[in-house]
């Protein structure tokens, strides 16, 4: 019984960011998500696919700076034209 106890407080540890939700979306678009990603449980599968979109979104933005951003003694200067 103790066994289950730690592993149960250990669960939750690992699990105290996550945020439960319903989602309403298109069967034909999860399915190709759950192809797509090679997850089997659909809330990994849209936690991979909003992981990616955040981490493209950041490229792009950080692609934006390009040419904005000068350095000078070492120090940044940031060209808000």
């Amino acid at each position: 019984m103790k066994v289950e106890n730690s592993k149960r407080t250990e669960n939750m540890d690992t699990k105290k960011n996550i945020l439960r939700f319903t989602v309403s979306m298109d069967k034909n678009l999860l399915e190709e998500l759950l192809r797509i990603t090679g997850q089997k449980k659909k809330s990994r599968a849209v936690n991979v696919a909003c992981r990616e979109f955040v981490r493209m979104k950041q490229k792009e933005t950080l692609l934006s700076l390009k040419g904005n951003i000068n350095f000078k003694d070492g120090k940044n200067e940031y060209d808000n034209n």
